[in-house]
């Protein structure tokens, strides 16, 4: 270890103390060692000592613990490793381990129990002792060898309630602790408790709700495999739990409620028979008090040594309920490389290489088509997406309210609910929506995603922000007189503006005359004194601002959004396009930019095995109108690449 060497004989088998390590060498082929003892001197064996946690994370890296079958709660535990015979062992050990655990799991209670039972064992026999020397020494001094026939009956009447109590107390004291660990355990082991009640009068009062409990657990432990905690079905079995508990709380409280009353019963007992002492001489009245502690201590030693032997005869009657149903074996044939696989991985390969040069053309496309193309482009989450439309509409509209079951309304929905996921905390949330140039459906994500969160009972308002090109006004149909220009220029109060859509609980602004001074009027303080009011009416300000890759206009009100969310189209949004949202985002500071790519064909972006039947398609000019997208096949695609 460093430049420190250690030349020390040791004993096989046996554990080595050394200055850094201890060390355990194992011999299994004798033969084998004499034969190559001269060449351990020219080829010494070197060992490298570990840091354990680097140990720890390594085997917890290759191992893999499986579910095999739910039904017969079987796991499967592998371990990959250079080493067949160590990966075999360490398998092996983790499985005994486990078994173990079981065990001292479930002795844990009747640990608790002896350990009491001990304490008091060493306590009470001093006193035993201590009374046994008193009375011999009375005896002696008084000359007393033989006891009046009424002083035995008195002493044996007390002997006898004396050992009753004691017996009451000890069930006092096992209630007690049984009370405590139900209420005080949150992960209750309840098939601890029953050994602790091996031998009392309470196994059979209290041992069915027990059971009971146990198997509520049980089942609650099996169906977490396949359910969440908060899921319906676990929130009914932690109802019948906490009721089980109760039940079985109230019970033990009626039972110690009956010790109470037996042993004030006793002790009124006692009471009378320590009365009738006092008509006793006063010589054989002090006999019978040290007599009398002496038969107490001695009867509750005894009760001490009797409940000991119990607990120890149940405690080594603890058996796992899991075992071993087949050891692990050292593999003959390694797992891995496998030589068949990488023959058809060769020849798979070679395939993909094949088809690879006649797709190589298509694949050099540069519009968005898909979302993993997004993935790979922008770390910016997944908002969603949006399907297209199968007729042309010649302006943004709201769609979501025309048919609740179509696939516009559930991927609005899905958009909706992902939302949660981004920011749940209370009050009024703005959405701030942009997209890189016209054309590729802000205007109408604004319109209806904010129709879709209406639809949920919440209190929406939508806010036309482009100002240069403003189309909100058009999707609802309604004129463009006064708006978001005119509040932010000082000529129309917010309330003069707000208008009612056909959507319950849905209103709008829109943006008004084009003012000269779009960006100005934008970040201006009434801006801000404009959110700020509408925060006080509506759950949620939708705000669609003019795209970003044209003007900067809509970045402030981007940065105040709660939800800031860029909208691309596939098959028209060109792929350099992404690489905006990331800029945008680090140099902004606009960290929890979402995306949603809309426009999705029948089929493609929503991965294998999902199609969408019908969406829409339509597209606005900017400054310009763009030429209408038409959409390309594959052979137009090809050629054009």
């Amino acid at each position: 270890l460093g430049k420190t060497t250690y030349q020390k004989p040791v004993e096989i088998g046996v554990w080595q103390k050394l200055e850094h390590a201890e060390i355990l060498i194992t011999v299994h082929d004798f033969t084998r060692i004499s034969y190559q003892q001269n060449q351990f001197q020219e080829n010494p064996y070197f060992f490298t000592f570990n840091n354990v946690h680097y140990v720890i994370n390594h085997y917890q890296q290759s191992l893999d613990i499986r579910l095999l079958n739910q039904a017969a709660k079987t796991i499967e535990v592998t371990l990959r490793d250079k080493n067949s015979k160590k990966a075999s062992d360490i398998v092996n050990a983790i499985a005994e381990e486990f078994i173990n655990y079981d065990i001292l799991k479930k002795a844990k209670s009747a640990n608790k129990v002896l350990t009491f039972i001990d304490d008091q064992l060493g306590i009470v026999y001093d006193k035993l002792r201590t009374s046994e020397n008193k009375m011999q020494s009375f005896k002696k001094q008084n000359k007393l060898s033989k006891q009046d026939d009424l002083l035995t009956v008195y002493v044996e009447r007390l002997d006898h309630f004396e050992s009753q109590l004691i017996d009451l107390e000890l069930e006092s004291d096992l209630l007690k602790d049984i009370t405590a660990t139900i209420a005080g355990e949150k992960e209750l082991d309840a098939y601890n408790l029953l050994p602790v009640l091996t031998g009392t009068p309470y196994k059979d009062e209290i041992g069915d709700l027990i059971s009971n409990l146990h198997n509520l657990l049980a089942t609650k432990e099996q169906a977490l495999y396949t359910i969440t905690a908060n899921s319906e079905e676990a929130k009914s079995l932690d109802y019948q739990i906490d009721v089980q508990k109760r039940l079985l709380v109230a019970m033990l409280e009626a039972l110690s409620n009956k010790l109470v009353n037996k042993q004030e019963s006793l002790h009124q007992k006692v009471k009378e028979i320590e009365s009738k002492f006092f008509n006793l001489p006063t010589q054989e009245l002090e006999y019978a008090r040290i007599l009398r502690l002496f038969t107490i201590n001695e009867k509750f030693y005894t009760s001490l040594l009797e409940k000991k032997a119990e607990y120890s005869i149940s405690r080594a009657g603890f058996v796992s309920k899991n075992e071993i149903l087949e050891r692990s074996l050292p593999p003959t044939i390694p797992v891995s490389p496998d030589r068949r696989m990488i023959y058809a991985l060769s020849l798979i390969v070679g395939l993909i290489l094949s088809v690879g040069l006649l797709l190589v053309t298509y694949l050099l496309h540069d519009v968005v088509t898909s979302v993993q193309e997004i993935k790979i482009h922008t770390s910016a989450r997944i908002l969603g997406i949006v399907p297209s439309y199968k007729n042309d509409i010649p302006v943004s509209q709201l769609l979501v309210n025309q048919n609740s079951k179509s696939l516009i309304a559930e991927s609005f929905r899905a958009i909706r609910t992902n939302l949660q996921f981004i920011s749940n905390e209370p009050g009024s949330k703005i959405i701030a929506i942009t997209s890189t140039i016209s054309g590729e459906g802000k205007t109408f994500v604004s319109m209806n995603l904010a129709g879709i969160i209406a639809l949920a009972n919440k209190k929406v308002i939508i806010i036309d922000l482009d100002l240069r090109k403003p189309k909100i006004h058009l999707g609802f149909n309604s004129d463009n007189k006064n708006g978001i220009s005119t509040i932010l220029s000082g000529v129309d109060k917010v309330e003069d503006t707000i208008s009612k859509s056909n959507v319950d609980n849905l209103d709008y602004i829109t943006a008004g005359p084009i003012p000269i001074n779009p960006s100005e009027l934008i970040i201006s303080e009434k801006m801000d004194e404009l959110l700020v009011y509408l925060k006080s009416s509506y759950d949620m300000i939708v705000i669609d601002n003019p795209p970003v890759g044209i003007v900067t206009d809509g970045i402030s009100s981007i940065q105040k959004a709660d939800y800031p969310i860029y909208v691309v189209k596939a098959n028209y949004s060109k792929k350099h396009y992404l690489n905006s949202i990331d800029r945008l985002r680090e140099e902004s500071k606009i960290q929890n930019m979402a995306v949603i790519l809309n426009g999705v064909e029948f089929g493609k972006g929503l991965g294998q095995n999902q199609n969408l039947g019908y969406g829409y398609s339509y597209g606005y000019g900017y400054y310009q109108e763009e030429s209408e997208f038409v959409k390309k096949t594959l052979l137009q695609r090809l050629l054009n690449s």
